[in-house]
């Protein structure tokens, strides 16, 4: 039976190339909507991903003709016995594609919350305190709440989630190399989808097709160029399950310990969902409870963190005139599905076929029938159904991201599973091997220098926004919150005002025009515009140098703002 369902392999994946493409052509016509769609999710989802349909149509065609195994044999027999060269390898372009592809930017606020809070770690501090009459023009008052969390009374400010991932990157922000941190959880992930594979199937060649299908996938490569959490979270789940494949106390433990970071990566949902039914498994397993203690012994450091950072974060909202309080903007977050969030679901899995290889969901299905009765399969299988059926329940569409990356912290377990799909093939199964090669390596030269095109074209669009900083010197940006399309996100300070240019908020004419006086007499506004109005402050740098630092300057504000107006309101 498998044999027969192998051979039909390459037309199920035509057939769902074509049933993808069909989606765009109903939605907003028949069936499906896109309404409730936030703008740029819309936008990324009808712009991008449908033109990406014809091409996943058109290179699953290509692969389904293809009928020579031999040299994709020969490609995963080299990838599968050089997995640390590959990951290095990727790690190196990755980097590069973080600074040329993805401009070394955060491109959404989701992405910015983490690099705010990784400055002020690799600054020595748990928060920073920006001045206090200055927060309405630093931090975007809708922002103030669900990203960051800034006071208006002590100035202090951290970001809204939970602090994992800042830490991860704070080590790389010191170094000045922000954009390496996803790039090498990236590489150790590959690393552990090979050691993975290999150790459920005992099959080299197996690791091999897991790690092509994974360096081919678009949606693995766009997080690891981003800066989302995801990657991060992605890494965790990987390292948490090659821990407990051959679980001892120890390993256990440090499942636990890899566990209690997962949790306060940036939110606890993605990690409990990927690791509920391991931890079960455990639990109602005879011969591995013994396990359970340990394991869960190993979550209490993050746990710990977790409530503490939830009880100062806490208090500072509550000291935040104006701001959120937690409770409230967690009390928005799940909703039981209705059609609304349905649509974006069945938008959601669209992006999940077109941001990998084409036809990498049903070799992962095929995987886990073919290996239904090993349990590590079985589990991992459970991982992904749990992941994505828990989202059904978080009433948002994702807004930016690339691919589904709400599904993005259990996406490792596909390539895993697809290269389950491949063990034992060689030249008697053509059908599949030929078209599953043929699939990863079209995918890589064609679909996906498409979807970096993309990456890069959206964000030079809006950085774009904008008009250039003159130089030398310093400008100031007021940002019109609601001037520009997502202009609003544009809106990023370093936590220690040590940028060359500032990035404010706009709080009309009149009162930016007092803070430039105050701060800055001679400075003259060169470009006012729908999405901001820049101010050039001179020739000379305005930043003073920072007290106790080497080489390191910021921006110093004049401790009394707008005169005979109280607070600037």
């Amino acid at each position: 039976m498998i044999s027969l369902t192998d051979r039909r392999v390459p037309w199920v994946g035509v057939l769902l190339c074509a049933t993808c493409l069909a989606y765009f052509y109903l939605l907003d016509h028949r069936l499906f909507s896109s309404a409730h769609f936030s703008p740029i999710f819309r936008y990324l989802l009808t712009v991008y991903d449908s033109r990406t349909a014809w091409l996943a149509l058109a290179i699953c065609l290509l692969a389904a003709f293809w009928s020579r195994p031999a040299p994709m044999l020969r490609l995963v027999e080299v990838v599968g016995q050089r997995p640390y060269t590959v990951a290095l390898a990727s790690v190196a372009l990755i980097a590069l594609g973080a600074i040329v592809v993805y401009h070394d930017y955060p491109f959404s606020m989701d992405e910015y919350a983490a690099v705010f809070q990784s400055k002020i770690f690799a600054s020595g501090h748990l928060f920073v305190v920006l001045p206090h009459d200055l927060v309405d023009w630093l931090v975007v008052r809708g922002f103030n709440g669900p990203f960051l969390i800034a006071s208006r009374e002590t100035g202090r400010a951290i970001e809204h989630y939970w602090p994992g991932f800042a830490l991860l990157l704070a080590p790389f922000e010191f170094l000045k190399a922000p954009w390496l941190c996803n790039a090498s959880l990236a590489g150790l992930a590959m690393v552990l989808i090979h050691w993975i594979t290999h150790e459920i199937t005992g099959d080299r060649r197996a690791a091999g097709w897991a790690l092509l299908f994974t360096a081919t996938s678009g949606a693995f490569v766009a997080d690891a160029l981003s800066y989302y959490s995801m990657q991060a979270h992605l890494t965790a789940n990987l390292l948490f399950v090659a821990l407990l494949i051959k679980p001892t106390g120890y390993r256990a433990f440090g499942a636990g310990l890899v566990g209690s970071l997962a949790l306060i990566l940036h939110n606890p949902v993605p990690h409990t969902l990927f690791a509920v039914p391991w931890i079960v498994a455990m639990a109602i397993d005879r011969d591995q409870r013994q396990y359970l203690l340990p394991l869960l012994l190993g979550y209490l450091p993050g746990v710990g963190v977790g409530v503490g950072w939830l009880m100062f974060r806490t208090g500072l909202a509550s000291a935040a005139d104006g701001v959120p309080a937690v409770t409230e903007v967690a009390n928005g977050v799940f909703a039981w599905p209705d059609s609304t969030l349905l649509n974006m679901r069945v938008a959601a899995l669209a992006k999940m076929w077109l941001w990998a290889v084409p036809c990498l969901f049903v070799f992962a299905l095929l995987g886990g029938l073919h290996h239904r009765d090993n349990r590590h399969v079985h589990l991992l299988m459970q991982s992904v159904v749990l992941t994505f059926i828990g989202y059904l329940f978080v009433r948002f569409d994702q807004g930016h991201g690339w691919g589904y990356r709400y599904f993005h912290s259990a996406w490792g377990a596909i390539p895993i599973l697809a290269g389950c799909a491949m063990t034992d093939r060689s030249d008697a199964e053509r059908r599949l091997v030929s078209f599953a090669g043929a699939a990863a390596i079209l995918n890589l030269v064609v679909v996906m220098p498409f979807q970096m095109h993309e990456i890069s074209e959206v964000i030079s669009q809006h950085l774009a926004q904008i008009p250039p900083p003159k130089r030398p010197g310093n400008n100031v940006y007021f940002i019109h919150p609601r001037g520009g399309f997502y202009v609003a996100d544009m809106v990023q300070t370093d936590p220690l005002l040590r940028n060359r240019d500032l990035l404010l908020v706009s709080r009309g004419a009149y009162l930016d025009t007092q803070l430039i006086r105050q701060n800055w007499p001679s400075a003259v506004k060169i470009e006012s515009g729908r999405a901001a109005d820049q101010w050039y402050l001179g020739s000379q740098d305005r930043r003073l140098p920072i007290p106790g630092t080497r080489d390191q300057a910021h921006f110093v504000f004049a401790p009394t703002l707008c005169p005979g107006l109280p607070k600037c309101l």
